[in-house]
Formats: C-alpha cells, sequence, structure tokens
C-alpha cells in the first residue's frame, strides 16, 4: 500500500461509504450511511450502526424481521456510476438486549445500535477511494487503496483528545444510475460527557446541523493521532454541538460473542459430519 501522509488521509481512506436497498438488484434504495473494515482476532469484520442497515425497525420501535441489502462502494471502476462501484455485504450480526427483570423487555427488547459481518475469504480487497478535495486542494486522490483498520489502532477515549470523523453526505442518485455525494470533514470533537450506556457524548466546536452529518452514522471516529475510539450512531437534531459514539470496547465485547457463536455452530456441524 501507498505511504499515508495525514491523519485526514487515514481517516478518509478507513471509512467506508453504504448503500442500503430493498432490493438485490440494488435499484430502491432505502438509506446511506458509513462504515469501516476492521481486524480482529483473525478476522476480519465490516462494522456499521444497525439503524443504517435496519432503518424500518428504528423506525418502528422494535423489530419488524425483515432484512435489507446492505452495499458497500468499492469505487473500483468508476465513482459514479452506481451499478459498477457496489460490494454486497451479507451474514450482518444485529443485537438486542433484554431485561430479565422486565417482562415488557421480552416483547420490546432494546436494539443496540451495533451491525457488522465476519467477511468470508472470498471477498476481493482493496476498495479504492473516490477524491477527497478541501478548498481546491486534493488531499486524497481517487483510486488510492482503502484501509482495513487493525486492532492494534483501537484505543479509548481520554479527555484531552481531539478527534475527528469524515465521510460523504447529501446523498441524491441522478436517474437511478449517476451517484451525487458532498465530501464531510468534523474535526476538534473532544469528550463532553458517558452516558448511562457508557458511550461517548462528544462536543464539536460548531452547532451540529442535521443534514449537514447524514450519512456519516455508523462511520469510524478517530483521535488526531489516528486511533480509532468509536463509532458514530447519532447526532442531535436540535442543532446543537452534540454526538453519540459508541467506544470501540463496546463493538469489540459483541465481537467476541459472534465468534463464540461462529465457532460454536462450526464444531456442531463438524461433530455432525463425524
Amino acid at each position: 500500500m501507498e505511504s499515508i501522509n495525514s491523519v485526514y488521509e487515514f481517516a478518509w481512506l478507513a471509512t467506508q461509504q453504504i448503500i442500503v436497498t430493498s432490493d438485490k438488484e440494488a435499484i430502491h434504495i432505502k438509506g446511506f450511511g458509513s462504515g469501516f473494515f476492521f481486524q480482529y482476532r483473525d478476522r476480519t469484520f465490516f462494522v456499521t450502526a444497525d439503524h443504517v442497515t435496519h432503518l424500518d425497525d428504528f423506525d418502528a420501535g422494535i423489530r419488524l424481521g425483515k432484512d435489507d441489502y446492505v452495499w458497500v462502494l468499492n469505487n473500483k471502476k468508476s465513482t459514479t456510476e452506481l451499478a459498477t462501484m457496489l460490494t454486497p455485504i451479507g451474514g450482518i450480526y444485529s443485537f438486542d438486549l433484554l431485561d430479565t427483570n422486565d417482562e415488557l423487555s421480552f416483547e420490546i427488547p432494546d436494539m443496540k445500535d451495533i451491525s457488522f459481518a465476519i467477511m468470508p475469504d472470498t471477498i476481493k480487497y482493496p476498495f479504492l477511494t473516490h477524491e477527497l478535495r478541501i478548498k481546491d486542494q486534493v488531499m486524497v486522490q481517487a483510486g488510492k487503496e482503502k484501509v482495513i483498520i487493525k486492532s492494534e489502532c483501537a484505543a479509548e477515549l481520554k479527555e484531552t483528545d481531539c478527534c475527528l470523523i469524515e465521510g460523504c453526505v447529501r446523498w441524491n442518485v441522478i436517474d437511478g444510475i449517476k451517484l451525487s455525494r458532498c465530501n464531510a470533514i468534523y474535526q476538534d470533537l473532544v469528550l463532553d460527557s458517558v452516558d448511562s450506556d457508557g458511550y461517548y457524548i462528544m462536543k464539536h466546536s460548531n452547532p451540529v446541523v442535521y443534514d449537514d452529518w447524514a450519512g456519516l452514522s455508523g462511520g469510524p471516529v478517530f483521535t488526531d493521532k489516528c486511533r480509532l475510539i468509536g463509532m458514530l450512531i447519532e447526532v442531535s437534531k436540535v442543532n446543537d454541538d452534540k454526538i453519540k459514539v459508541i467506544p470501540i470496547k463496546k463493538i469489540t465485547e459483541l465481537m467476541d460473542y459472534a465468534i463464540k457463536y461462529e465457532e460454536s455452530v462450526l464444531g456442531q456441524t463438524r461433530g455432525n459430519n463425524v
């Protein structure tokens, strides 16, 4: 891989863009978002927010039992021709929290806003990026290889850390085939508080305008030292300066569970074949 010259370039190359559709032909688009590839315990995960992959569930407040189709933009042949730039992501995990002391919890579980897939060995890397330009200066050229984040990059957020998130907003598909998107970089994010779930409430240096952030959900959040501290799941809809970020440790805890589950299933399969 070519060298990476700045945290802006690293964050850009580490952030993937997502399209969610209701059909396997990727014609009927339901939403857009962000995500990232993450290497953990000898596996590669694709990670995003569950409200990106299960938009209808979060709108309804309950699991509806229907999965949509999730696609990552690979940009291999084009950065605007939608049909040529999509890689499907299947086998997505989602998680619900049940309170055994609350009977209602079994009917309406607490949906955790984390989803990921363990990527098969058949997936074809690398994905490529489209151009990142800031004030007429090209920060990252189109066609550069995207980054798979290594677990050694993960860290807990400190009060002294200054963070950033990058990605695409204001998505639009023209005539069903041409993709339009605006690049976004938000820096100067600092820790404001930690909520009752252990999630970071972070404060931006300017008011958070929802439409200027929509599409960044599920994206990785980095310190200015290129350390991955978590994933964006919520921005304010009242134009204050707050966003919510799930710590990466909360995500890897669920990855440990998924690994144990898949190892258990594999062990049962091998036992049945003996």
